[in-house]
């Protein structure tokens, strides 16, 4: 064989590797913006076109959750490596590899430069650093993984168009095909498969999928109740069936109605505050308002339940379930490239307590687990219920037009609509409210940083101060009822310091006080010292311990 047949020999080895390994790399997609393996594919609203759903590529791969947990040379990070090490070679071994000592490390090393690949934090949620790539451009821009073998396994051979958000990973990761050998990959794929399917596999996987996972990275002490699981399995796969005979039993439509009211309040309520704001220009008002027009707030649960008549569930078949559940979501999620954008599809289950923010489209959601006693109650008082989740509901809106929302239009479009002017004032009026958290010190060596914690602190006082307004809609101009010996303004501020109680130890408040967003409970709930209501509603006075002077208080919304 001469050299140009070999070159030619080894060019279709080459593909057809490539061509494989593409295929095999398809066979734990998710469809999700998260992924535990080599790339995720979300669907979603286009940033520019907000009519059709477009699949969004994320990196992804990586058996650590953070790129500077492979990349940070500090002596935790080394260390933590070393656990990461042992942890594959230990589930490489319970799967009979011959060699888990060399072939972990190979694991280990593959992910490094991985990591290497990957957009740093600081850009990697960054909507603006997002691509619009055609299929062609692949091929083009991150040779060395096969494409169209690719897309064709992934049940996308006819899609033409695809955001891009970490470009640096989809090239990085795509040349580590060509350039690192099949039995490197093997290794790591096989690994990956065990880690996938860790729960659904014999106790020894599972043991040791909590050992690393669980007590290494989390801290936890306790494996996790196996009915626990279950409950979550269940609901990772049939979510929104169980959600269905959640709400039947916990939220009646007479709840959800209550609530929608309370959601119609608080648009209310936020127009006339949006309508009226000095730091805004005029032209931006108009904006905000029209996206306030648009905004939809849903509560409870879906109109319209999904049918999972197709899911094949049997009884036994633990990692056979699993699987179907995984091709049955990712055939729902690719059937969205053919229909248009629905604007009020659930993104949460309605048993699990939480709130979804969707920018793009301009959606929100309350789940109905978390619309319950205390936060809410469908037949209790209307101050409380206005103070405790109607604050919540409010204090989430608030985001869809501060920092985090002003770069997405009235149609979920990437468009930032604040002009450099409004943020210079509204970073001014801002500021007296990060000084205000920045004297709070819960030790004598650590203070709230008011500059980390200030867009949440922001979203509170909006949220308070709106769902107070629409607390008062409610009443129609009557006077609120006498309950407990408190009257509605007094039961109204209650719920809220009472939505923000927490227990903490000193050890998990001082590394929330370090890395945290939001601020810890107390001072949340101090959030009253800007609300004038608060003072009249309780007869405070300059000598109370809270008092500010009118002049201190902060208004921002």
């Amino acid at each position: 064989m001469n050299r140009v047949e070999m070159q030619n020999t080894n060019s279709r080895q080459q593909s057809y590797v490539s061509a494989a390994l593409a295929c095999v790399l398809v066979l734990l997609l998710t469809m999700t913006a998260n992924s535990d393996h080599v790339f995720g594919i979300w669907i979603n609203q286009g940033f520019e076109d907000s009519e059709h759903n477009l699949p969004h590529i994320w990196q992804g791969g990586l058996g650590m959750p953070q790129r500077d947990d492979y990349l940070d040379g500090s002596s935790k990070m080394v260390e933590l490596r070393k656990h990461y090490l042992a942890h594959i070679q230990a589930i490489l071994k319970l799967a009979g590899d011959a060699d888990p000592a060399n072939n972990s490390a190979r694991v280990l090393a593959l992910e490094v430069r991985m990591a290497e690949a990957f957009a740093p934090d600081s850009d990697a949620a960054d909507a603006f650093k997002q691509n619009p790539w055609k299929r062609a451009d692949f091929a083009a821009k991150a040779p060395g993984l096969d494409w169209d073998a690719y897309f064709q396994s992934a049940g996308l051979a006819e899609q033409q168009d695809f955001i891009v958000w970490q470009p640096s990973a989809v090239i990085g990761i795509s040349a580590l095909v060509r350039s690192e050998s099949i039995e490197v990959w093997k290794d790591y794929l096989r690994f990956h498969l065990l880690e996938h399917y860790a729960i659904a596999l014999p106790k020894a996987v599972a043991a040791e999928h909590f050992a690393f996972y669980g007590t290494i990275l989390s801290g936890a002490r306790q494996t996790p109740d196996r009915r626990e699981q279950a409950i979550a399995a269940t609901n990772g796969a049939l979510g929104l069936a169980v959600g269905q005979l959640y709400t039947q039993r916990y939220f009646s439509p007479e709840a959800k109605a209550r609530a929608q009211a309370m959601a119609k309040d608080l648009i209310t309520a936020y127009r006339a505050r949006i309508s009226n704001l000095s730091w805004m220009a005029s032209d931006t008002r108009q904006k905000a308002l029209a996206k306030l027009d648009t905004l939809q707030v849903i509560v409870g649960y879906p109109e319209v339940w999904p049918d999972y008549s197709s899911f094949e569930v049997m009884r036994g078949d633990a990692f056979g379930n699993m699987r179907r559940a995984e091709a049955f979501h990712r055939s729902r999620n690719l059937a969205k490239l053919k229909q248009p954008v629905d604007p009020i599809e659930w993104p949460i289950n309605p048993q699990v307590p939480g709130a979804v923010i969707m920018f793009s489209p301009n959606a929100e959601f309350f789940s109905a687990a978390i619309l319950q006693p205390p936060y809410f109650d469908g037949e209790g008082d209307s101050a409380s219920n206005y103070g405790s989740a109607g604050a919540a509901m409010a204090h989430e809106i608030t985001h869809s037009f501060d920092e985090l929302g002003n770069i997405y239009d009235a149609h979920g479009r990437l468009k930032s609509w604040w002009t450099a002017e409004d943020r210079t004032r509204y970073h001014e009026v801002a500021e007296k409210l990060a000084e205000q958290f920045k004297h709070y010190c819960p030790f004598p060596d650590l203070c709230v940083d008011g500059k980390r914690v200030l867009t949440e602190n922001i979203a509170d006082l909006a949220g308070l101060s709106v769902a107070h307004d629409a607390y008062i809609l409610s009443l129609k101009g009557k006077q609120d009822v006498i309950l407990g010996g408190l009257n509605g303004e007094q039961r109204f501020f209650l719920a809220f310091a009472k939505r923000c109680r927490k227990l903490q130890t000193e050890t998990a408040l001082r590394q929330q006080l370090k890395s945290d967003t939001h601020a810890p409970a107390e001072y949340r709930s101090d959030t009253v010292r800007n609300i004038d209501a608060w003072y009249e509603g309780y007869k405070i006075t300059t000598v109370d311990k809270l008092s500010l002077r009118p002049g201190d208080r902060v208004r921002i919304w």
